[in-house]
């Protein structure tokens, strides 16, 4: 991998946290996997395997609800690492992952990550910790699905999906200015996959976004929103219903 694209992603999300001697382990151990738009890396119910890192592009992440539905509930971008649920019980995937554009991953097998624990004492602590990180999109989800608001909800969507936090990265996503596969600024993110996301009817999804666009606050193109003033959203948040 060349260094620079090793660089950025030692900065990214979980990675970043950790002692750069594992840092270093787990780059090394990994290898590159490509899928195009529409593939998966693998479904619910799949047999254990490896970890994934994004790379480039992005990946759907759908879950199955208690209504047998399969729902997308969030969008991982460069630098988010998934696929740890099996590593730590052993059980089939629990999540479907499918590339939302021409994608790349780095993939560590379950053999490398085994290799990586035997080797070094505190590896497997550092592998354990990717699944508290990544627990917090989910209580992130769940505290945003409980906004009454339908324009709050689409705001904390976008924010999650295309803003910044206080570390600069928001968790197990890129920045928002980081290009895609196709080197254009946002998501590849349609209005009906934030209308499912923010759980809101298509036709709310695209009132509010056209007056999001109208404010300046977001750019929507043919199947991609680009996010232009975070303040805005953040305002329409700590607004009182």
């Amino acid at each position: 991998m060349p260094k620079a694209a090793q660089d950025r992603l030692q900065a990214l999300g979980w990675l970043s946290e950790r002692a750069e001697d594992f840092q270093q382990a787990v780059l090394s151990a990994a290898t590159v996997r490509r899928y195009g738009t529409g593939e998966y890396t693998h479904h619910i119910g799949d047999a254990p395997g490896g970890i994934y890192c994004v790379q480039q592009g992005s990946f759907a992440v759908l879950a199955q609800n208690a209504a047998s539905s399969i729902v997308l509930g969030h969008v991982m971008r460069r630098g988010g690492w998934f696929g740890q649920g099996p590593l730590m019980t052993g059980r089939p995937r629990a999540l479907t992952f499918r590339a939302m554009e021409p994608s790349s991953v780095l993939y560590l097998s379950l053999a490398r990550i085994d290799e990586i624990c035997r080797r070094m004492p505190q590896g497997q602590l550092g592998f354990a910790t990717l699944t508290e990180y990544n627990s917090v999109i989910s209580y992130r989800i769940i505290s945003e699905l409980l906004i009454r608001r339908s324009d709050q909800r689409i705001a904390a969507v976008l924010l999650r999906l295309l803003g910044q936090n206080e570390a600069g990265t928001d968790a197990g996503t890129a920045a928002a200015a980081d290009p895609g596969a196709d080197g254009g600024a946002g998501l590849p993110l349609t209005q009906a996959d934030l209308a499912e996301m923010a759980n809101v009817s298509r036709h709310t999804a695209n009132a509010v976004l056209g007056q999001f666009e109208h404010r300046g606050w977001v750019r929507l193109g043919y199947g991609r929103i680009a996010l232009l003033d975070e303040a805005g959203l953040r305002d329409l948040l700590a607004a009182d219903g």
